[in-house]
């Protein structure tokens, strides 16, 4: 380098100089910051209380949030509740770390019971106009081990806030207990006229029974076109957490545990759990936040009193 140095100076061509040294021009522009070399250190951690923390201490914080059987946060969601909750400064490479180093990620490529379905749709994208105007209904099979067969859940999802709405269980659902379902969804909540509902080609869903009854209603009905189960995103992402918070960790004697257990589900989903869907808030808190919600137009002012009074409920038995 030295004599490379030697030569530039005396006005030699740098690129022809730097050939003949065999050097590379990175090694000689190169230019050192003084600064220490590789990754930085973690930043210190703190409670709510601004008072610095160590390892354990986050470690106990976490696992105390997987106490809740509902739970299936990875690290980053993990690292969400932490700051927005728990109020917790930390980094979310440190909370990688503590979980990594006590093995509590969460696994990946968990093998999924979801059959293959048979679809068909009418609109590409669902063009939502504000809260409770586009919905999604669909039929998930969960295996009941105690009576070694399938129960059939069927839910409905509101698109814009992925808020459920309501829940039907039981070992076969027919286009009557579709009406039932709805019934009860149309008697709790003030739900505006001509929403549009998509759904697959179910035949629960096709019936002549089924589209009389919601032409009744003003629902507008659509079905998604064959194997593009991504054209009722919404619902299938709502089964995906299904699958992974409830059929891979749960084993039913009978299907009064499941529905037991999927009502007090359905309180967590709703309120509390973390949703990349909704700003890694829980449905109910990120819809409050919407404009919407806020002005409490006339199309959701009854919803969010039904909805106020459940979350005080499941606040108070938690």
């Amino acid at each position: 380098m030295e004599v490379a140095t030697e030569h530039i100076s005396q006005h030699y061509p740098v690129r022809q100089v730097l050939s003949y040294c065999g050097l590379s021009a990175s090694s000689y522009y190169y230019k050192p910051t003084g600064n220490r070399q590789g990754r930085k250190p973690y930043a210190k951690m703190y409670d709510c209380n601004r008072l610095e923390v160590d390892d354990t201490f986050i470690l106990e914080a976490i696992l105390k949030l997987f106490e809740n059987p509902f739970v299936d946060y990875g690290c980053y969601k993990t690292y969400i509740y932490l700051t927005d909750n728990k109020k917790y400064i930390i980094s979310k490479h440190k909370v990688y770390e503590i979980m990594k180093n006590n093995n509590i990620l969460r696994q990946k490529g968990a093998q999924s019971s979801k059959r293959n379905k048979v679809n068909r749709v009418v609109d590409l994208i669902p063009n939502t106009k504000g809260p409770f105007s586009y919905f999604e209904i669909d039929i998930k099979f969960m295996y009941v081990y105690g009576q070694r067969r399938n129960a059939q859940m069927l839910t409905i999802i509101d698109i814009e806030t992925r808020i459920v709405l309501g829940q039907y269980i039981d070992y076969q659902i027919g286009k009557r207990k579709v009406i039932d379902l709805f019934d009860k969804i149309f008697e709790k909540y003030d739900l505006p006229k001509n929403f549009i509902l998509r759904s697959d080609n179910g035949s629960q869903f096709i019936a002549n029974m089924i589209q009389n009854y919601l032409k009744k209603k003003e629902v507008i009905q659509e079905f998604i076109k064959p194997a593009t189960p991504q054209q009722d995103a919404h619902i299938e992402s709502f089964h995906s957490i299904i699958e992974r918070a409830i059929c891979q960790r749960f084993e039913f004697e009978n299907i009064k545990i499941l529905v037991e257990t999927m009502k007090k589900f359905m309180d967590f989903y709703n309120f509390e759990r973390i949703h990349s869907g909704t700003n890694f808030k829980s449905p109910y808190v990120n819809f409050l936040q919407k404009e919407e919600a806020k002005k409490a137009p006339s199309l959701v002012k009854p919803i969010i009193v039904v909805l106020k009074q459940m979350y005080k409920k499941y606040m108070e038995n938690i």
